[in-house]
């Protein structure tokens, strides 16, 4: 904590989130950031049933959060390094033949989600390896009209993921580790965590799986070996704060790759979308069907702020100039993904941190 921070806003925030967790997660780990100095950590939580304890130092499923922190940063590291471009197609890269309706979209198009494949599918229940999901895809793909419109799908980030394992000849969980994990430090962040469960935040209580502890909640990305682009990383506040903090400080990827990435690239379909990451714009309109997923970011952000979400709970939230970043993890799915009032949570959060702190930085 910085010596000026007046102890009246950490215990304002604190409060919230104590009176806020027990109608949206058994356990929840914030954070605030501004650039290197932490202003803030803080865990509440337990879950009496199995004896488990939430710490600042949690393993949490980040779900749709593996997209921006993980797939995207490779896809930039690729770019910059004239490995391909955003116009280069999937066919142009080896992952379709010419016959195939997906060998015509390109990157561009599945990391701003204008690719025009529909939202979601339910690869798993066709096949359950890279082969069956990516002839799956590649069928739902006859459909698809590019840059026409703005939609969110997981579908564009696991053909990114197969992208990316096809150019580099690795499983994407490996890459990971070897481009981004382990240059950051990062040690306890993994696909297919091996640490000791008790560090793991559990997450659903399943039919089909029964409780879901310690392997990725997604079923897409658990059907395929619990790695995907598009879900399967688990990580902590520690470790997020250094992805973010590089991504800041131009070392995991250029300041002008950064910049780049965080551009609005989606305003001609009234979009919301960088290139992976969600930015803040005024709304449109008639903004896209996709625009909502930027609401999240509160009242007080500037436009220009990036973030994320995760299905199972946590959110990254950066305003860039100021390098004021929010971090929220939890696994509101336990024990039943019924539970959405996370939704409200994070935008209420933001506004009491950056109506705080950022007082400069009004829209």
């Amino acid at each position: 904590m910085g010596d000026g921070m007046d102890n009246g806003f950490l215990n304002k925030v604190k409060k919230f989130v104590d009176q806020n967790i027990p109608d949206v997660s058994m356990g929840i780990s914030v954070s605030i950031d501004k650039g290197h100095e932490n202003i803030l950590t803080y865990t509440r939580g337990e879950i009496p049933e199995l004896k488990f304890k939430y710490t600042d130092d949690t393993i949490y499923d980040f779900a749709s959060l593996t997209k921006p922190l993980v797939t995207t940063t490779l896809v930039m590291k690729y770019l910059e390094n004239g490995k391909l471009g955003l116009e280069d197609s999937l066919g142009t890269l080896g992952l379709f033949g010419p016959a195939d309706s997906a060998s015509n979209l390109t990157v561009k198009s599945l990391i701003t989600h204008t690719s025009g494949l529909q939202p979601d599918f339910p690869l798993y229940r066709y096949g359950k390896d890279r082969e069956a999901y990516q002839r799956l895809i590649g069928t739902l793909a006859q459909r698809a009209v590019q840059h026409s419109q703005e939609e969110y799908s997981d579908l564009n980030f696991i053909l990114l993921g197969f992208m990316l394992e096809q150019i580099s000849g690795k499983s994407l969980d490996v890459l990971a580790k070897d481009e981004i994990f382990t240059p950051l430090g990062m040690k306890h962040t993994a696909f297919n965590p091996e640490f000791n469960r008790d560090m793991i935040a559990p997450t659903e209580q399943t039919n089909e799986r029964g409780l879901v502890w310690g392997k990725v909640h997604d079923e897409k990305a658990y059907y395929n070996n619990g790695v995907a682009g598009h879900a399967g990383l688990f990580s902590t506040l520690s470790d997020t704060r250094k992805l973010v903090l590089s991504i800041l400080d131009g070392e995991i990827i250029s300041d002008s790759t950064r910049k780049l990435m965080w551009h609005p690239q989606t305003q001609h379909v009234n979009g919301t979308y960088g290139l992976g990451w969600i930015v803040k714009q005024q709304r449109p309109a008639s903004p896209s069907l996709a625009f909502g997923f930027s609401y999240f970011l509160g009242d007080y952000t500037p436009f220009g702020t990036v973030g994320h979400t995760g299905f199972t709970g946590p959110s990254v939230c950066v305003e860039p100039e100021t390098g004021l970043f929010v971090t929220i993890l939890c696994n509101r799915v336990y024990p039943t993904r019924e539970n959405v009032n996370i939704l409200r949570f994070r935008r209420l959060f933001h506004n009491l941190v950056y109506s705080s702190l950022n007082k400069e930085k009004l829209n």
